[in-house]
């Protein structure tokens, strides 16, 4: 699907491929006005310290001279497939959405795998995106390995101890963030990049992976309800929004989603990984509605 708004001449492009693209054709003062757009919003959201986001960025120059970025970059990515594979899934009971739940991971896991080029494929470039919004940094080096940082267990005497306790800092200051603040900088990350609908069904997945929280059980009712929602509010911004239309989706997020646990009667609001996994699948249920028509 490909999209244009007046307001303000963004485009929604039209997969993970065109943003990929769309990454590599910027020029140094674009990744640098990307670099402190991404260190504001994750001073303002978790309240991180912005020099020491700047000293994280300084010293990991350093670790690309010395020519042990890959290592740390590897391991990160071992440890989120692990990650990966223990995400708490919300139980949708045995409705549409659920099928819908489970079609959208298998198809999201395919699509990772496809590859971009023969240096990068969609899983990196959804991780690069991911650790981006996350830990401030808008190269794809400093990305992931500020991602290996958070993510690699720390051994004796290990030379990178203080960088790996600097960068889980930062991660776990996005955990103590609020709903609305975190749907909030989501949002206005989104827009600043202009995300097809595919990356940000893939940054859902990677939200519903590093925030697992207290999982729900939802009726096929509630479900269906739910989605409907967040496909209704990206359906109806596109005639209406002068804005990027499916960065409405976050907004919404940002209010709450309430619902009833079946099992405990309890109403509440969906907690981080549970909305993460809604908003996956109504995007992905938006895409292959668009691939039909």
């Amino acid at each position: 699907m490909r999209t244009f708004t007046r307001g303000d001449r963004l485009e929604e492009h039209a997969s993970t491929f065109d943003d990929h693209g769309e990454d590599r054709r910027k020029n140094a003062q674009d990744l640098e006005r990307e670099q402190r757009a991404s260190m504001r919003r994750v001073v303002e959201a978790t309240g991180a310290s912005a020099h020491e986001l700047q000293q994280l960025m300084q010293r990991l120059l350093d670790i690309d001279r010395a020519g042990s970025s890959a290592g740390i970059v590897a391991q990160g990515h071992i440890a989120a497939d692990r990650m990966q594979s223990g995400m708490a899934t919300l139980d949708l009971g045995d409705g549409h959405v659920a099928e819908q739940r489970g079609d959208a991971v298998q198809s999201i896991d395919f699509w990772l795998l496809e590859p971009l080029d023969p240096a990068h494929d969609k899983k990196w470039y959804a991780r690069w995106k991911f650790w981006s919004f996350i830990l401030g940094a808008a190269g794809s080096e400093a990305a992931l390995t500020l991602q290996g940082l958070a993510l690699r267990p720390t051994e004796p005497g290990d030379t990178h101890a203080d960088l790996v306790a600097k960068a889980r800092k930062v991660l776990e200051s996005w955990r103590r963030t609020s709903e609305p603040l975190f749907w909030a900088a989501m949002e206005c990350y989104v827009r600043q990049q202009s995300f097809s609908l595919e990356t940000q069904a893939y940054l859902m997945h990677c939200i519903a992976v590093v925030f697992a929280g207290d999982p729900m059980k939802l009726s096929n009712e509630q479900s269906e309800q739910l989605a409907g929602v967040l496909a209704d509010t990206y359906c109806d911004a596109l005639g209406t929004s002068a804005c990027m239309p499916s960065a409405d989706i976050y907004r919404r997020l940002s209010q709450g989603l309430e619902a009833t646990d079946r099992e405990t009667g309890l109403v509440r609001n969906l907690g981080r990984s549970d909305a993460a996994q809604i908003a996956m699948t109504a995007l992905f249920s938006v895409i292959e509605g668009s691939r039909l028509r």
